[in-house]
């Protein structure tokens, strides 16, 4: 029987474009000023261009990558063994704020939202936790989408530091036709050198809200063949 929140694992490899493993280090890079020894995540869906949507502490995707890797690892298996356990007194702080600053998305009032937002197109609105709403006028009716619902927004917006960002069309799913996917990419960040591209996740689940749960299942993202 599956723990909680305990996702599905597939065999299957996803190898991605070196530049876009390069565009993702660039911003591990701005994202981890002055913080040491963390793992940092950085969620996106490539078209062309990263699509960076979220970044949040990477130490638990960093495990997951190891326990589902395995020997497959080879000579990095005790590496990332070790940066582990470098990290485990470290944890990534995400400033939502630098990525304003950065242009992933930008600040959003009270007294400003009706003219920044657009209620005909899709978009997605994030607090500083990172809780994100998403808003699709096409789905908005279908409970199992993940859309949220206008008054919901409103109140995030009214109520916490926010922040608009674009909704990007989810990539289409290898393990189910009718699921959509995001690239998870894991970079270790020692504050010393550049960020350490430890390899990804890919995840895929039912839905605009995609996350690993026990309704999702999860592979492995690198960008050479293992």
């Amino acid at each position: 029987m599956k723990k909680k929140n305990e996702f599905g694992i597939s065999s299957k490899i996803i190898e991605i474009p070196v530049n876009y493993e390069n565009q993702a280090k660039q911003l591990a890079s701005s994202l981890t000023l002055n913080q040491k020894n963390v793992f940092i995540e950085i969620d996106c869906m490539p078209n062309g261009h990263l699509n960076s949507f979220n970044y949040s502490n990477g130490i638990k995707s960093a495990k997951t990558i190891l326990n589902i890797a395995g020997s497959f690892l080879g000579d990095d298996k005790l590496w990332l063994e070790q940066k582990i356990g470098v990290s485990e007194n470290s944890s990534f702080i995400p400033n939502y704020g630098l990525g304003e600053r950065l242009g992933l998305w930008k600040r959003v009032r009270e007294n400003d939202y009706r003219e920044l937002i657009n209620w005909d197109k899709p978009f997605c609105v994030k607090d500083d936790n990172g809780l994100t709403k998403i808003w699709h006028p096409g789905l908005r009716k279908s409970h199992s989408s993940g859309s949220a619902t206008r008054g919901s927004i409103v109140k995030l917006i009214r109520e916490q530091n926010a922040y608009l960002q674009p909704l990007f069309t989810p990539l289409r799913a290898i393990s189910h036709s009718s699921w959509n996917m995001s690239y998870r990419l894991v970079f270790f960040c020692s504050g010393i050198k550049e960020p350490e591209f430890i390899g990804g996740l890919w995840i895929s689940r039912s839905g605009l809200k995609i996350y690993p749960d026990k309704n999702s299942v999860v592979g492995l993202i690198s960008t050479q063949a293992i």
